[in-house]
């Protein structure tokens, strides 16, 4: 099981342990404002759906992003592969929608 993430979120498909695993090696990266912002999101406790409001997609969009220049390469293309996705949620005023 896993995520499908709209906005081409999950193109390639991650499963709960692979965002989880995400969120856990960003957390020497991103400044702790910016990791609680992405932890918020993307560790929400269940499996169960759930939408995020286009301001908040943003800022996580934009911490995926800044993290994906210091990441290794793999998950690089990952956190770049979900915040483009939140940035474009954020950008048609839509929510940003797990699942």
């Amino acid at each position: 099981m896993g995520w499908y993430i709209s906005h081409g979120g999950t193109r390639h498909g991650y499963s709960y342990s692979d965002v989880d695993e995400l969120v856990h090696r960003c957390s020497g990266i991103l400044t702790r404002g910016d990791q609680c912002t992405i932890t918020s999101v993307m560790r929400p406790g269940s499996g169960d759906s759930f939408e995020v409001k286009p301001r908040q997609a943003r800022k996580v969009g934009e911490a995926l992003l800044l993290a994906a220049s210091y990441l290794p390469s793999e998950w690089a293309a990952m956190a770049r592969q979900i915040g483009e996705s939140a940035l474009r949620a954020a950008s048609a005023n839509e929510q940003w929608r797990w699942s």
